[in-house]
C-alpha cells in the first residue's frame, strides 16, 4: 500500500489513524536561490528527504509523507531578486494550525513538521503550541539542515561563512537530487557570510539578513558544492528525520 497520504481512501485514512500511525508534512517555500539554484529548492529537498524517511521506517512506526507547504514566509529583502513569495506570517501560521487541526479532528494523534527554511523556524513553534491548546495534540517539530550541520562541519570547504541560503550546503544536496537543475557555471563566492554568530539559533538570533547585503541572493559560498557532499548530507537529513519520527511516535500525549 502507498505511503503517500493523499493516495490514501477514506477508509484508508480511517485505518491508518486507528492504527496511530504518524503523518510527516513537508513544509518548504519558494523563494529565489541566487543565479544558480531554481526558486522551488527548498520544497524540493524537504519533500524528498520526507518520503525517503517514511520509507526507511519500513512501516515501523506506521508513517505516511503529505504534500508539500510550497509558499511561506521569506523577509522582504528576497524580492530583490524575482521568485520570491512573501506570505505573512500570520496566514502562514494560520494555514499550518488549519492543517493541523483537520488531521486531528480525522483520528491522527501525531504529525510531524519538518521545515527545511530558515524563516519558518519560529512558526512551526507556534503552530505546535496553537496544536496543544486547539486539540490537545503535541506536534513534532523537525529541522532536518540543523540534523545534518555536525556532519556538514566535517566535511564543508567554506567553512562556517559558507553555509546559509543558496550555500554550499543547499547546493550540494541539489547538485545530488537534480543536477539538471543547478547551473555552476554561475555560481559565485561573492557573498560568503563575513559575520558568523558565535551562538547557536537557539541560544542568540540576530538575522542574517539585517547585517549584510547580498549583491546576488546568495548567503554564503556554493562555489564548493559536490553531490559526494550532497549525498552524505541528504543521507544524514533522512536518517535523522527518521529517527526523530521513531521517537516521536514512542512520546506518550497525555
Amino acid at each position: 500500500m502507498t505511503l503517500y497520504f493523499p493516495e490514501l481512501r477514506y477508509p484508508q485514512v480511517q485505518a491508518a489513524a486507528e492504527a496511530g500511525a504518524v503523518l510527516v508534512l513537508p513544509i518548504g517555500q519558494t523563494e529565489e536561490h541566487g543565479p544558480h539554484m531554481p526558486i522551488n529548492c527548498d520544497t524540493l529537498i524537504c519533500q524528498r528527504l520526507c518520503e525517503e524517511a517514511v520509507k526507511s521506517l519500513n512501516g515501523t512506526p506506521p508513517a505516511y509523507w503529505m504534500d508539500p507547504i510550497v509558499y511561506g514566509y521569506s523577509q522582504k529583502v528576497l524580492k530583490k531578486w524575482p521568485g520570491t513569495f512573501v506570505i505573512p506570517q500570520e496566514t502562514v501560521i494560520e494555514v499550518l494550525r488549519h492543517i493541523v487541526m483537520s488531521v486531528a479532528d480525522m483520528g491522527f494523534k501525531k504529525i510531524v513538521l519538518a521545515s527545511f527554511h530558515g524563516n519558518h523556524d519560529g512558526i512551526v513553534r507556534v503552530v505546535a503550541r496553537h496544536a496543544a491548546d486547539d486539540r490537545g495534540i503535541g506536534p513534532g517539530v523537525v529541522f532536518p539542515m540543523a540534523l545534518a550541520m555536525d556532519e556538514l562541519k566535517k566535511h564543508w570547504k567554506a567553512g562556517p561563512g559558507g553555509t546559509c541560503h543558496a550555500c554550499e550546503m543547499e547546493t550540494s544536496v541539489l547538485l545530488h537530487l537534480a543536477p539538471h537543475l543547478v547551473d555552476m557555471s554561475v555560481a559565485v563566492s561573492g557573498d560568503a557570510l563575513k559575520t558568523v554568530s558565535p551562538y547557536s539559533s537557539s541560544q542568540a538570533f540576530v538575522s542574517t539578513w539585517t547585517v549584510q547585503n547580498s549583491q546576488t541572493g546568495i548567503y554564503g559560498d556554493p562555489t564548493v558544492a559536490t553531490a559526494v557532499l550532497g549525498k552524505i548530507l541528504f543521507d544524514k537529513m533522512v536518517a535523522e528525520t527518521a529517527r526523530f519520527i521513531r521517537y516521536y511516535h514512542g512520546v506518550n500525549q497525555v
